[in-house]
């Protein structure tokens, strides 16, 4: 098994797995990620994508570790991917677009702080050969946990609250034509609503299309019963 050829829309049959996503936001994703707890032990063996994403997400802390290079791996792969699926040299000519990685949950003065989003961008541009426009300007406080590591996950007012904007990094005066929003993983939508809530007051009406590397899925678990007459 390998990773989906192309991505795939959001679209209404996956927009209610992610309750906070509006009707109208535009919005990619390439695989679909499923929680361990669902795997039957099988974690991130269960599906290509479990095992990219794990590997992406490996904490700072493993850096120097033998399994470091899976991370560094992942990025590249992501990479290749993401500089594939968008005609860049259109996007960067006609649209003016201009790359937002969302940032992650820790304090950029966090050792933790991974750059795993920006690093992953700065390797599209370089795979697609595209001087691609990349803001890295959004950064959460540290006051929440990541989604993955909790069931008490903020709502998007509560990110909102807690998210900046840095100025020269963003060049708020110098809007873009289009904006793409990039995460790692669609759990609730929370996080995309907050920065794309942030990112619509600094530049009011420009587009907002989010790109994530994988949408969570809970399998129905009810889906191996055959229907029952009553």
């Amino acid at each position: 098994m390998t990773m989906p050829p192309r991505l795939a829309v959001v679209g209404d049959l996956e927009r209610p797995d992610h309750f906070h996503l509006p009707k109208d936001a535009t919005c990619y994703f390439w695989g679909e990620y499923t929680p361990y707890e669902h795997t039957n032990g099988k974690k991130w063996n269960f599906s290509p994508t479990n095992q990219l994403v794990s590997n992406f997400k490996k904490k700072m802390d493993r850096r120097g570790q033998a399994d470091w290079r899976y991370k560094r791996a992942a990025i590249n792969e992501i990479a290749v991917g993401f500089s594939k699926f968008w005609k860049w040299g259109n996007l960067h000519e006609q649209y003016r677009v201009a790359l937002f990685p969302i940032p992650p949950s820790k304090a950029r003065s966090d050792p933790m702080f991974d750059p795993r989003m920006l690093e992953m961008l700065t390797a599209v541009a370089g795979r697609a050969q595209v001087n691609l426009d990349i803001r890295d300007c959004l950064t959460f406080s540290g006051a929440y946990a990541a989604s993955h590591e909790t069931d008490d996950r903020p709502t998007p007012d509560e990110l909102y609250n807690e998210l900046s904007f840095d100025n020269a990094a963003g060049r708020p005066g110098d809007p873009p034509g289009l904006i793409f929003l990039f995460d790692d993983m669609l759990t609730t939508g929370a996080h995309y609503v907050a920065t794309a809530r942030k990112l619509a007051q600094v530049f009011p009406g420009v587009q907002i299309v989010g790109n994530f590397i994988a949408r969570r899925i809970v399998p129905n678990p009810f889906a191996e019963f055959d229907d029952i007459d009553l």
